[in-house]
């Protein structure tokens, strides 16, 4: 199993019409122009490893399942969107955050 482009902008097209995003606002989220977001999606280019994560952020997908179409299961994918939330805010609003998951699931201290 190796890289496929056009396996790869197929999971892209896909995942970006399962959030309900057009391609021109994609490729206003990712700071390209839209005929080139268009390329991408079509596999008719490549795009560089910053693109790539840049789309794996805005398409909430994992660079892995992008690429190989690996997909980390719904653990390993709620983790990663989890952490996607956290890391924009402050070690406090962090805190805050891991308190209230803590006391909506019931857990006691870990």
């Amino acid at each position: 199993m190796g890289y496929n482009r056009i396996k790869a902008s197929k999971r892209i097209r896909a995942r970006r019409k399962e959030l309900g995003l057009t391609g021109a606002e994609v490729a206003a989220r990712i700071g390209k122009a839209e005929h080139y977001y268009g390329d991408i999606e079509r596999g008719s280019c490549g795009m560089s490893i910053d693109t790539l994560v840049q789309l794996s952020e805005v398409l909430d997908i994992s660079v892995d399942y992008v690429l190989f179409g690996r997909d980390e299961g719904i653990e390993g994918s709620i983790i990663v969107r989890v952490s996607r939330i956290l890391r924009h805010y402050n070690m406090r609003k962090q805190q805050c955050a891991l308190e209230l998951m803590k006391y909506y699931l019931n857990l006691e201290e870990s």
